[in-house]
């Protein structure tokens, strides 16, 4: 007897019921052969909960044959198809059951892992088999199916610290039922809190939708709503999505809540800071969305302007001020002349006739200090960001899972030590980060991140600037200090001092103003030594967004 051993997958349909036997095309060949309806290259898969797999076995000269189905799972009849919508009403058996039928269909009644086994006996030797004492030869097949479960949405809002709303796995709100919905009554400018706690089903996202609110929609886990308008509203929904490779579901979910917002018994102020734009536009915010805000306010307000390199200190009119156009709690405020961000600007306002949606009237505040914008001058999404990800030529490792850049103490397989390492799981802006993390040793003499490719991607132009980077500390990071420079300037070195930085968040670090002629040639380093921090420990922190912040000269 000729012996051939083949491991054979195929996407086919839905095996249903055939009079036609499949016959394997080997001959007198000993083959262990299978389809299935799952179109990958292994044994193992995913399905979600009430889902089936079709399976055949097609091997060719076995003396017997046999299926095992576990508990969880059910053998469909030959009646059954895939045109069919509800596949209850053809369940033959329930698992644990054994079948020595060539052809199944498996229905996944819970979820969980579940796995089947196919067992073959041959006559003759064939790959993959075992030869028993009586001389035949077995072959054991199992296939590993991980059944996901509906997804179950679960959310709770809260005020303040007051849980106003839960909903459970089994609450099933219905538009039909919203005149028993629970009314909860905000004050105009404050905030309700939409907590997504969702588990079953294994959800990637999920998609908020608000009504009444400063968003409509909001894909975050955790989500604050201010509500400043006057009036009567239904909360929403939520929407539990799960993606690719897992078995792709969406179940939304009606938040059953109404939200009534009565007018504000807290004062009417500013509300953070106050910013300038590209375009030298100073704004701020208010506590509530406001109703009237005349031309004449604009006398009501100071705006002085001072800096002393060019021994300038004075105040400056306001042309205008006005309520942003999408957002009602902003005001709006144009000078006549132009500004600099090298300028220290104040503003300061009078109290007068600005009324908000619900009566109150804005207090008088000031001076605040004005933050300016500052534009960059490096390609901070595509290289400072470590944008980039390693493209499959070079050394992965020793290029830290970037391009542009060379790890020169990053070892050079995945043993490592990998000092550094382009990392998706942490981002300021952006989908990635250059992650810094030594062994427990701590920082060696020298770790350093060599950017080879600055001078063709992000070369620097003379002038003047700030620089800057952002960084998140680890929590247990004991490190005070990390270094920038471009190697063709020696005057071009940022040391950023970590040692008062904040852990567990993005922070920015800046440091004093320095005049950079023309720099388009040799590297931009990163490098981090163990001088003065030589802690042995795992230190760990992020980095994102290296720029120099361009300096407008008054």
């Amino acid at each position: 007897m000729k012996k051939i051993g083949i491991i054979l997958v195929l996407i086919i349909a839905a095996l249903g019921c055939s009079e036609n036997e499949y016959e394997a095309p080997y001959g007198d060949f000993n083959s262990f052969s299978w389809l299935t309806t799952k179109s990958t290259t292994d044994t193992d898969y995913v399905v979600a909960l009430n889902e089936f797999i079709g399976l055949y076995d097609v091997s060719n000269n076995s003396i017997s044959h046999s299926w095992y189905l576990p508990e969880g799972t059910s053998l469909l009849n030959k009646e059954f198809s895939s045109d069919n919508l509800v596949y209850t009403e053809f369940i033959e058996a329930v698992g644990p059951v054994n079948s020595d039928e060539k052809q199944i269909n498996v229905l996944f009644n819970t979820p969980g892992i579940k796995e089947i086994q196919l067992k073959n006996i041959f006559k003759d030797s064939v790959t993959e088999g075992v030869k028993q004492e009586d001389g035949n030869w077995l072959v054991e097949k199992a296939f590993t199916i991980t059944v996901f479960d509906d997804l179950k949405p679960v959310f709770q809002v809260l005020k303040g610290t007051e849980v106003v709303l839960n909903i459970t796995e089994t609450d099933l709100p219905n538009i039909a039922n919203s005149a028993s919905w629970k009314t909860v009554s905000v004050e105009a400018g404050e905030k309700l809190t939409y907590l997504d706690m969702t588990t079953s089903g294994e959800p990637d996202s999920r998609s908020w939708t608000f009504s009444g609110g400063d968003k409509e929609t909001s894909s975050a886990e955790s989500v604050d709503v201010l509500y400043n308008s006057l009036g009567d509203f239904v909360a929403g929904s939520m929407n539990s999505i799960r993606k690719d490779p897992k078995p792709k579901a969406e179940v939304l979910k009606l938040i059953p809540l109404k939200i009534k917002v009565i007018p504000s018994t807290k004062p009417f102020v500013i509300n953070g800071g106050v910013k300038e734009d590209a375009t030298e536009l100073i704004s701020f915010n208010v506590t509530g969305e406001i109703a009237v805000l005349t031309a004449s306010e604009k006398d009501n307000f100071t705006v002085n302007v001072e800096n002393t390199l060019a021994g300038f200190n004075q105040n400056i009119a306001v042309k205008s001020v006005a309520i942003n156009s999408s957002d009602a709690t902003q005001i709006d405020v144009t000078l006549v002349a132009p500004i600099y961000n090298s300028d220290i600007v104040k503003i300061s306002y009078t109290s007068g006739n600005i009324q908000s949606v619900d009566t109150r009237i804005l207090e008088s505040f000031g001076p605040k200090t004005v933050a300016m914008d500052f534009q960059g001058a490096m390609n901070v999404a595509g290289y400072t960001g470590y944008e980039d990800e390693w493209g499959g030529s070079g050394n992965q490792f020793k290029k830290a899972n970037t391009e542009g850049y060379f790890a020169q103490h990053n070892g050079s397989n995945e043993g490592g030590p990998l000092y550094y390492w382009r990392d998706d799981s942490k981002a300021y802006q952006g989908k990635s980060s250059m992650k810094f993390e030594t062994t427990a040793d701590g920082i060696p003499a020298l770790a350093r991140l060599q950017g080879g490719s600055f001078s063709t991607l992000s070369p620097v132009t003379a002038g003047t600037y700030v620089p800057s980077v952002w960084v998140y500390l680890d929590g247990s990071n004991t490190m005070n200090t990390i270094q920038f420079n471009f190697n063709a300037d020696p005057t071009a070195t940022f040391n950023f001092d970590l040692s008062t930085t904040e852990k567990g968040k993005w922070v920015r670090l800046t440091l004093p103003e320095i005049t950079l002629g023309d720099i388009s040639s040799g590297r931009f380093d990163l490098n981090i030594s163990n001088t003065g921090q030589d802690d042995a420990i795992v230190q760990k922190l992020w980095l994102d967004s290296f720029d120099l912040l361009i300096v407008e000269v008054r």
